[in-house]
């Protein structure tokens, strides 16, 4: 088998583990792929980056536990507070990506992962403040005004 055969295989494979492993439509993959640094195209990639990509599929584990158990306890506390700010895990991956260029939590160095944090807690304080704003507002209001008449 020469190299241009292994190489269609692995793409094969590869597009067998996404199809009955993960169920992801090829869009979503190619999102993900990208995410992890392989580019856009199986195509485009080299025979030892094919394998290195299908060992890591592989190595992936679906399960029934929680996301919040694939953290370390720093990834755990800003789990905490991504539902604490009333963010959903994709938005909070599309901010990764956006910023470090990075899919997952367990990606980023520490020097990021703080920067994460920071910003949820900021993100945290502005919405308290708002609401604080919103309740203060409304009781003001509320005393001004005599349903009665």
């Amino acid at each position: 088998m020469d190299q241009e055969q292994r190489e269609r295989k692995l793409r094969q494979e590869i597009h067998g583990l996404r199809v009955k492993k993960f169920h992801w439509p090829l869009d979503a993959f190619r999102f993900i792929i990208k995410g992890l640094g392989y580019g856009e195209s199986l195509r485009a990639l080299p025979e030892d980056r094919l394998t290195e990509l299908k060992a890591l599929l592989l190595k992936y584990r679906k399960h029934g536990r929680p996301q919040v158990f694939t953290f370390d306890r720093q990834g755990m506390y800003m789990f905490y507070l991504m539902k604490t700010a009333a963010w959903t895990e994709s938005q909070l991956r599309a901010f990764m990506l956006k910023h470090f260029s990075k899919s997952h939590w367990n990606l980023l160095d520490r020097k990021e992962r703080r920067a994460v944090i920071a910003m949820l807690q900021n993100y945290i304080k502005q919405n308290e403040k708002k609401a604080k704003y919103t309740d203060n507002k409304e009781a003001s209001n509320g005393h001004t005004q005599d349903p009665q008449g």
